[in-house]
């Protein structure tokens, strides 16, 4: 829906800038006014269709003044998903659950905190600050729970991770292994 918005405020947008740039052109002498005059002549003899125009873009450029987007797919805590059934709200808190359930289950990462962002197109960016273990490679780790991540969420829910960021805050050292 929201690209059938754009795509309607975008012509919607042209079409004035046109009307805009010929009164312009107009009012400067830049463009003879026998020009404007012959387009009305012909839109004189189509008055059915003029006026049905007219009226369409009236009514559209109220639409696009005062029924702005209901927000209805927008939601600051989450996103929320509609079909023929009813709808379904996933929120922030309940893909963050999922991403610690995959922290939860690697056993080199001890401590995760996780914070969820949802960009204007409903994409999911989550950041993660972790503590490993001092055995852990880094980069082989933090690729493998990227990916996890990824499958879980979209699995889970059906929704397109974005980017899934990790810092590493800490690097844990193994007790038992220094004594």
């Amino acid at each position: 829906m929201k690209f059938l918005e754009r795509l309607s405020i975008i012509i919607f947008s042209v079409i004035v800038i046109i009307f805009a740039g010929a009164t312009i052109l107009i009012s400067t002498d830049i463009v003879n006014i026998s020009i404007i005059e012959d387009i009305f002549e012909v839109l004189s003899e189509h008055v059915i269709a003029t006026i049905c125009v007219s009226v369409l873009l009236i009514l559209w450029s109220i639409a696009n003044i005062f029924f702005k987007n209901s927000g209805k797919y927008e939601n600051v805590n989450g996103v929320l998903l509609e079909n023929e059934n009813g709808t379904l709200l996933i929120t922030k808190d309940s893909i963050s659950n999922l991403v610690e359930n995959v922290l939860k289950k690697n056993e080199e990462v001890k401590d995760g905190n996780v914070k969820v962002e949802l960009d204007s197109n409903r994409d999911v960016i989550i950041n993660i600050n972790a503590t490993v273990n001092d055995t852990t490679v880094i980069k082989e780790i933090s690729t493998k729970l990227q990916e996890n991540i990824i499958k879980n969420v979209k699995k889970a829910t059906d929704l397109d991770v974005k980017e899934v960021n990790i810092k590493i805050k800490n690097i844990d050292q193994d007790k038992k292994a220094t004594v």
